[in-house]
């Protein structure tokens, strides 16, 4: 299995998760933000998150992340990352949950 963790009531995969019901991309550029050079990986997955929530949404699968620099730039790196949208089962939520916890 692909890497999980839960974070903020969503699972992030950083691959596939089998049964699970996909949705729409979604995508987080924090290379616009004012303090970009101060912002973290925790900044992006905050913004996934969110955007999961607001689409009904309990999962992000695929999920990647990483850096960029930026050239002629006040924030000369920024973070991003993508995924995703999907609905996975509330047995299997709780099974991953339960994992974690162990």
């Amino acid at each position: 299995m692909a890497y999980t963790v839960i974070y903020e009531g969503i699972i992030f995969v950083e691959g596939d998760f089998p049964g699970a019901e996909r949705g729409a991309h979604i995508s987080c550029d924090l290379s616009f933000k004012i303090g970009a050079q101060l912002k973290s990986l925790r900044d992006v997955k905050n913004n996934l998150a969110s955007k999961a929530r607001s689409k009904g949404a309990n999962a992000i699968l695929d999920f990647t992340y990483g850096q960029k620099s930026r050239w002629l730039a006040l924030d000369d790196i920024a973070f991003w990352g993508k995924g995703c949208l999907a609905v996975i089962s509330d047995e299997d939520f709780k099974r991953i949950e339960k994992a974690g916890k162990d």
